[in-house]
Order: structure tokens, then C-alpha cells, then sequence
């Protein structure tokens, strides 16, 4: 399997669905904008998450470091930088969580096997509290 479909299939269980990626090629023969749309969501789940973990360890490497005086920006500045962009990565993270599920539920409903839902309360219960799969 390629690598970003090994991806989708753990983000998808993740999230409480079931994914066959051998089925990939016939469904979007079929469906190609609900395909499209799960795997454009899972990509930028992907980017975003990778986002948020260099920029938590932008934040932590920065708190560690001592105030220098001088040209440079302050450590508060510099901070306070990094916070906005964590801040529009987590937002990024938070609408493509929103559209994974949208896409999911929009395939389950073509009825191919593509995507199905592992167990109906964890989707559920997931698509309630806003779960997501951050590593």
C-alpha cells in the first residue's frame, strides 16, 4: 500500500471508520469528488499535524531560551509568532477533522465499500467531541 494510503487508513480508524484502499480505483471511477475531498481532507490532516508538532517544538525550544537584548526580536515577540501560526494550524487541523467526517459520511452514503464505519458510537462520539488523530 502507498505510504499516504497507509495514512489515510490509520487516520480513517482513528477516527472510526473502516478504509479499503483496494477499492480506491473503482469508487472514484464512480464518486471521484467525495473521493477527492477524503483524500484532500486526510492530506491536509497530515500537513497540519506536522505543522503543529514543529511549531509546539518551536514554542518549547523558545521558552527555553533566555531574553537577549539587541536588534533581534524579543522572546515575546518571537512567541507570540509562533502562537498565531499554532493558532491557524490547529484551526486548519480542526475544519479538515470536520471535512474527513463530511467525506466519509458522504461515501458511506454511495453505499461502496470504500469507507465504513467500524463502530457507530466512536464515529459519533468522535465527530461530538471534535477527536482527532494529533501525533
Amino acid at each position: 500500500m502507498l505510504p499516504f494510503l497507509d495514512f489515510v487508513s490509520r487516520l480513517l480508524h482513528d477516527h472510526g471508520y473502516a478504509f479499503e484502499p483496494e477499492q480506491i480505483a473503482d469508487v472514484c471511477a464512480h464518486h471521484p469528488d467525495e473521493v477527492c475531498a477524503l483524500l484532500a481532507a486526510a492530506g491536509t490532516i497530515a500537513a497540519s499535524s506536522a505543522q503543529i508538532a514543529v511549531l509546539t517544538d518551536a514554542t518549547n525550544a523558545l521558552a527555553a531560551t533566555r531574553t537577549h537584548r539587541g536588534t533581534r526580536p524579543s522572546l515575546r515577540e518571537r512567541l507570540d509568532r509562533v502562537g498565531e501560526a499554532l493558532s491557524t494550524a490547529l484551526a486548519r487541523h480542526d475544519k479538515a477533522t470536520t471535512a474527513l467526517h463530511r467525506a466519509c459520511e458522504s461515501l458511506i452514503h454511495t453505499c461502496t465499500d470504500l469507507v465504513s464505519i467500524l463502530n457507530p458510537s466512536t464515529a459519533e462520539r468522535n465527530r461530538q467531541t471534535g477527536r482527532d488523530a494529533r501525533h
